[in-house]
């Protein structure tokens, strides 16, 4: 979830929201590969914009090359710099089109197979802020995946580069991300202006995570799994704010602020769409980050968590301002303007990476389409930029048929709906087939591979989306 600094968005946060709860809104679920049905690592996200639900993104390609020497790069959303290593590599991502207001890269693979999705936005509690504050030209979400993206070569190094540039910076908001390659997939918090811990996640759990803390009580001096901030524990002592368990330091309880109504419906349904089982009461202190489950996860359930509207519970959707005890915020909610999900698979050569599926706008009524992380471009309709309605637009055509799709009778939905798993269910079929073929590949050819492959799958998912708002003009 995104912020942006002007004093205008802050007035329009005001007058559109009557109550603080509403302030932050993305979720994350990430799935250990001993736990996926294909061996996998699986994590994903909701990106959603509160403040401009509306709000075009592209999906575009970076050249590698060469930084001039000494070259310094600055957000303009907040004033961050910070120093550019001479070589850049490839990478892809999904971007504002507003880069004045911070450019938001998002999501993306680079050259290396490394994979980074940036952020679902958190806050600390009041008294941590007041012994370590957030730093107003800090690294933000706005700059994260720009400025460690292209310059590491795995999910490790992508840990370290940012530690050092916490370290060195600070933080401008606290956020949750997740940095993967073929060997590691790294979970991480970063919590007040200087403190952060990042996890190796463990192969056999699953996780939810929307707007706020979640990490317990790990062992923070594994040095091969945890990768942490000097003063995790003494900034919290400081504050007042420090709480143990078992002999270790609670990570949620010692940063976060109680457990806010948004974040607990989120949470409650996203675990019990990944396991129905689960031992887990709606009214819980906090729910176990780290949850089991005793089948495995298919990609097409983790679809499922990214579009949940609390069908799998006994509330209904808080959609359109609706009020009232039955009502709880939900995953899938009308301020999604896109939706990503991960999958590096074992079979996958590290130059390819793994494949990203791409929902644009809301993924309640937009496909998710598969690119594989090596490819050197995108369909042209993910490239138009502007900030209002444009008919050759992935992202405005997408979000147009979701903003009509809400207001259609139940037959259109339906029929709809199936049109979409359909769709998704073939590309899934076609991957499989497709990864063991890029595998022999060399990496020139599989590059080549990919790229004719993504503009193929780009024309047939902005074809099917287009034809829906076709369909809905009648």
């Amino acid at each position: 979830m995104k912020f942006r600094k002007t004093m205008f968005l802050l007035t329009m946060f005001i007058l559109m929201l009557e109550f603080s709860t509403y302030i932050l809104a993305c979720t994350g679920v990430i799935v250990g590969k001993g736990l996926t049905s294909d061996g996998s690592f699986i994590f994903g996200r909701n990106e959603d914009f509160l403040a401009e639900p509306e709000h075009n993104k592209n999906f575009i390609v970076h050249e590698g090359g060469k930084n001039k020497p000494g070259e310094i790069f600055k957000d303009e959303s907040n004033g961050f710099t910070y120093p550019l290593p001479e070589t850049r590599y490839k990478y892809f991502s999904v971007p504002d089109v507003t880069p004045e207001e911070g450019i938001f890269d998002e999501a993306g693979y680079n050259e290396f197979g490394v994979a980074i999705d940036t952020t679902v936005s958190a806050d600390s509690n009041d008294k941590i802020k007041k012994i370590d504050p957030y730093v107003k030209d800090g690294l933000a979400e706005s700059a994260m995946p720009t400025v460690i993206l292209p310059y590491v070569k795995t999910a490790r190094e992508g840990v370290l580069r940012l530690a050092e540039i916490i370290k060195t910076k600070g933080a401008a908001e606290g956020n949750i991300l997740v940095i993967a390659d073929k060997k590691e997939m790294w979970y991480i918090e970063i919590y007040s202006g200087h403190q952060f811990v990042a996890i190796k996640y463990p192969d056999d759990k699953f996780s939810v995570f929307p707007n706020t803390f979640f990490l317990g009580t790990i062992d923070l001096n594994d040095k091969n799994n945890v990768i942490k901030s000097d003063g995790i524990e003494k900034v919290a002592k400081e504050a007042g704010s420090y709480v143990a368990e078992n002999g270790k330091m609670h990570l949620a309880k010692s940063y976060a602020p109680e457990f806010a109504e948004r974040d607990r419906s989120r949470s409650y349904s996203g675990i019990l769409q990944l396991n129905p089982k689960a031992k887990i009461s709606y009214n819980d202190e906090r729910f176990e980050f780290f949850q089991s489950s005793d089948k495995k996860i298919t990609l097409q359930d983790v679809m499922a968590v990214l579009r949940n509207r609390l069908e799998n519970t006994n509330f209904k959707p808080q959609m359109d301002g609706k009020k009232g005890d039955d009502y709880k915020y939900p995953i899938n909610n009308e301020n999604v303007i896109e939706s990503h999900i991960f999958q590096i698979k074992k079979d996958l050569p590290a130059n390819v990476g793994g494949i990203m599926w791409l929902a644009m706008a809301g993924a309640k009524y937009s496909p998710f389409v598969p690119y594989y992380g090596n490819i050197k471009a995108t369909y042209d309709t993910y490239h138009v930029k502007g900030t209002s309605y444009n008919e050759n637009s992935y992202y405005w055509v997408a979000e147009n048929v979701n903003l009509n799709m809400e207001n259609a009778s139940d037959d259109v939905k339906n029929n709809y709906l199936k049109k979409i798993k359909n769709f998704e269910n073939k590309k899934i079929a076609e991957q499989n087939s497709l990864n063991k073929k890029i595998a022999k590949m060399t990496p020139k050819e599989a590059e080549k591979f990919a790229t004719e492959l993504a503009l193929k799958n780009g024309q047939e998912g902005f074809t099917f989306v287009k034809n829906q708002e076709n369909i809905l003009k009648k």
